[in-house]
């Protein structure tokens, strides 16, 4: 069985359904401690097109009750939505940024569902937003959660205890992760170890000649729509 593990992103980038797509089962890392003000975290904040430029979108969150308040797991991370002029700050900013795409009346529900969500937790909010894309692009990879394990083990160590646990035979991860996980220790499990080519589709945008990428999956539905997004899945599959 082909397994990933990642953490449930704000609004992702085509990269993590491209990873997904092409596992088995999709583990939620879940229950590590991350600090939400880390430039490597995107449980909390993304990239959208803007007049044709990269513009970041950020989602507040509250201060956590933790001893060490500067990290926690993504599972207990509480939005703070006592700004309600910013919340329709950053709807209005998605809106007016793609009211003129093609696709954007078919999944602006998206938007208004993860703004106007009757829970506060971060981890739901996003993942019930990465579900409903999922079922959007036809993505029927099996979901578990680490948090309902009770694995103490820390880096390398614990995506391994993660995939010995679900019987994985191998690992898929994303290219930046050779900067933190040692591949040799998968070897010495008996797990074979693949990295991710994202092959990032190229289509037109509003307000530029060129295709910005790594932005939300948002920019894709709006410009292109499912059936390309899906179309382009299945050919990285091949």
């Amino acid at each position: 069985m082909k397994t990933t593990i990642h953490q449930p992103d704000f609004m992702p980038w085509y990269g993590l359904f491209s990873k997904i797509s092409k596992s088995d089962c999709w583990i939620v890392l879940d229950h590590t401690h991350n600090n939400p003000k880390d430039a490597s975290f995107w449980g909390r904040r993304v990239q959208i097109l803007v007049n044709g430029k990269a513009h970041w979108l950020s989602i507040p969150l509250k201060k956590s009750n933790l001893k060490d308040s500067f990290t926690q797991p993504i599972n207990q991370m509480v939005i703070n939505t006592s700004d309600k002029k910013l919340f329709k700050k950053l709807q209005q900013t998605i809106k007016m940024s793609y009211i003129k795409t093609p696709y954007f009346k078919k999944y602006y529900y998206l938007v208004e569902r993860y703004f106007n969500h009757s829970s506060d937790n971060l981890q739901r909010r996003n993942m019930e937003f990465i579900i409903e894309v999922m079922r959007i692009l036809k993505i029927s990879t099996k979901i578990i959660y680490s948090s309902d394990f009770n694995f103490t083990t820390k880096k390398t160590e614990l995506l391994i205890d993660l995939l010995k646990a679900t019987n994985s035979t191998t690992y898929l991860c994303g290219n930046g992760a050779s900067g933190y996980q040692d591949d040799a220790l998968f070897a010495k499990h008996n797990i074979s170890l693949e990295y991710n080519v994202v092959n990032h589709p190229i289509y037109k945008q509003p307000f530029t000649s060129s295709c910005v990428q790594g932005l939300s999956i948002l920019d894709l539905l709006f410009n292109m729509g499912e059936e390309k997004i899906i179309e382009h899945l299945q050919g990285e599959q091949r």
